[in-house]
């Protein structure tokens, strides 16, 4: 697998929409649709016009858009029949994208004659086709040219394409917090989700709304940021990755399989104590962070 930074890899994911029950990457099952996509294209011809005046080879490429299928709508509503089909084998949604590479286009393999989309970025061709020197180069002119194309469409200042990406889920996650921890029915039902859990043997911290919802996730997203290869400290630096980041896990499926099972235990004794919770938040939670995305210019649906 090429190396790819693990905070990068999940940005990547956020583009294919972070819906229902915590999962990194619900993208299996859609198809592509070119809904709310006008302000990336927008931004990828600026990039490559700015790119040819720097000398380089840039293809404007947008990442294919995935329109929810009933199975995924039903899950971003918090259907218990539903979730639960998804985590029975999926768990979270954070090994299986190792273990499913196809079915979760999994940015680090290759597709095959069976994933959607069937294309990968051109660019990433081009760029492993560099030197060292040359790749540095176009990484540098890439920043330079992609600020230059948000500032224009979108008005943001960013500092890089991770950054925009940071900023889109900061804000986000402010606005889920801060309309839905506050919310009385929310916070009793997620309070009576994390009793169950304790007797389950779960260890809780808080139970805010937002906290319950992430705890599974951010379980096994910790767990496995370990397991990558540690980033360079130069390498960290021209990157504007945060302090002791690392590559994305290099794990085949064999590998993955043990700790996504646990990873599916967890979840499935998660959706039945917070069954309740999940019918009530995940609704709400979704239209927020979809106004929220849509300030960057990544709109979606669910």
């Amino acid at each position: 697998m090429p190396k790819i930074p693990l905070a990068l890899a999940l940005a990547v994911a956020l583009l294919g929409l972070l819906t229902a029950c915590g999962n990194t990457a619900t993208q299996a099952g859609r198809e592509p649709s070119p809904t709310g996509q006008e302000p990336e294209r927008r931004i990828e011809t600026m990039i490559a016009d700015c790119m040819k005046e720097q000398g380089f080879k840039y293809v404007p490429y947008v990442e294919p858009f995935f329109e929810g299928t009933d199975e995924s709508r039903r899950r971003s509503n918090g259907d218990y029949e539903a979730i639960k089909r998804f985590r029975e084998k999926n768990g979270y949604g954070i090994y299986a994208i190792y273990v499913y590479p196809q079915e979760f286009h999994n940015p680090m393999v290759e597709p095959d004659e069976t994933a959607k989309p069937k294309v990968v970025n051109p660019n990433f061709k081009i760029r492993s086709s560099l030197s060292k020197t040359q790749t540095l180069a176009y990484e540098d002119a890439h920043d330079r040219c992609y600020v230059k194309a948000v500032k224009k469409v979108l008005g943001k200042d960013v500092k890089s394409m991770m950054d925009r990406f940071e900023q889109a889920d900061a804000r986000a996650k402010q606005l889920v917090a801060r309309e839905l921890d506050g919310e009385p029915r929310l916070a009793e039902l997620a309070a009576a989700m994390g009793s169950c859990l304790k007797a389950k043997g779960y260890t809780i911290g808080s139970t805010k709304p937002t906290a319950m919802a992430g705890r599974g996730p951010k379980r096994f997203n910790d767990e496995k940021a370990p397991l990558g290869e540690k980033i360079p400290e130069d390498t960290r630096k021209r990157l504007e990755q945060p302090e002791g980041a690392r590559y994305e896990p290099d794990l085949n499926a064999d590998q993955a399989r043990p700790y996504l099972a646990r990873e599916i235990k967890d979840a499935l004794d998660d959706l039945e104590c917070g069954k309740e919770f999940y019918l009530a938040f995940l609704p709400a939670e979704l239209s927020v962070q979809q106004r929220a995305y849509r300030e960057f210019g990544m709109g979606f649906r669910n």
